[in-house]
């Protein structure tokens, strides 16, 4: 039975559809392999060299203080920390919270994108993700609904933080910039003044919700808080960090603490980078020095038939 040439799956008889292009398959001969190994080490050690010397070069002071007595849950208190070294311009000043899983599967999904770029959503097929915050009381009144709906936004970090010098004269710190400038721009709009729903924050483009809602990928983060711009010259001696305890955080038993932090052309404090560039560039400057004398000692004859299992 003939086949209809029109209805035949068969490809079309072209060097793409047939696989007849042209190709290149390097041959990985002993010589070539020994001086990739070779100078891959040599690059790469001193790359994480510079890395680990840079991150070093970072001022990272971190300071816990959900377990002062002085600053329990409820309280305002005043923490004096002596910097051993100046910190120039600019600091960067972190909240850093301990055992708080925003990586959860359930925590991250719940919310509502619609909502958080100011549309009125009324729809509770939409609203479903922010389950089981949806409504104050759990039913589909439209004029329940939470805005921000969701686990996330209602569970916003909301403790004060802020800096003063030994004499006590409030430190300029700047909100501004602290957010990715993607999300203030296309993710984040303010809710309606008049639209539905039980309004409990409305300001949507706040850079401190903005930067919260955008989850941890850990367990243990640090978020941006604050910026300093060296206004007053170089952060040094004592300095007065005051925090409105607000947050709880023992019913998981999380940790809280403040970071100062100045940064490097690697950013912040992390040397793990670096560990790994030296790590992975001495086992393979290793691997090519025991190629090589391999191949000097015993060099194996390309093509020989004798390394065939069948030949065996």
């Amino acid at each position: 039975m003939a086949i209809d040439k029109d209805s035949s799956k068969r490809p079309a008889n072209t060097a793409f559809k047939q696989q007849r292009l042209k190709a290149w398959e390097p041959i990985l001969t002993p010589g070539p392999v020994i001086i990739a190994f070779i100078v891959i080490g040599i690059v790469f050690i001193p790359i994480g060299a510079a890395i680990i010397n840079a991150s070093n070069k970072v001022l990272e002071h971190v300071i816990r203080y959900d377990d002062n007595p002085n600053c329990m849950l409820g309280q305002k208190c005043t923490i004096n920390y002596t910097l051993p070294t100046e910190m120039e311009s600019p600091v960067y000043l972190y909240y850093k919270l301990d055992n708080f899983y925003q990586n959860h599967r359930r925590y991250v999904k719940s919310r509502n994108d619609d909502q958080l770029r100011g549309i009125v959503v009324t729809d509770f097929s939409k609203l479903k993700d922010c389950e089981p915050l949806i409504t104050t009381d759990g039913s589909e009144d439209i004029n329940k609904i939470l805005v921000p709906c969701g686990l996330i936004a209602n569970s916003v970090f909301n403790d004060t933080i802020s800096l003063a010098d030994a004499s006590g004269n409030l430190i300029n710190l700047t909100k501004k910039g602290i957010a990715w400038q993607s999300d203030i721009d296309k993710k984040f709009k303010n809710y309606p003044e008049d639209g539905v729903g039980v309004i409990n924050f409305s300001n949507f483009e706040d850079e401190d919700f903005i930067v919260w809602m955008r989850t941890a990928a850990l367990p243990d983060f640090k978020k941006l808080y604050r910026i300093y711009h060296g206004e007053n010259g170089p952060l040094s001696g004592t300095i007065q960090i005051r925090i409105d305890n607000k947050y709880p955080v023992a019913s998981f038993d999380g940790k809280k603490y403040v970071v100062l932090s100045t940064t490097s052309w690697i950013g912040g404090k992390n040397p793990f980078l670096g560990y790994a560039y030296i790590i992975v560039g001495i086992i393979c400057f290793v691997q090519g020095v025991v190629f090589a004398i391999k191949h000097k000692i015993s060099p194996r004859v390309l093509g020989s038939p004798k390394y065939l299992e069948w030949n065996k």
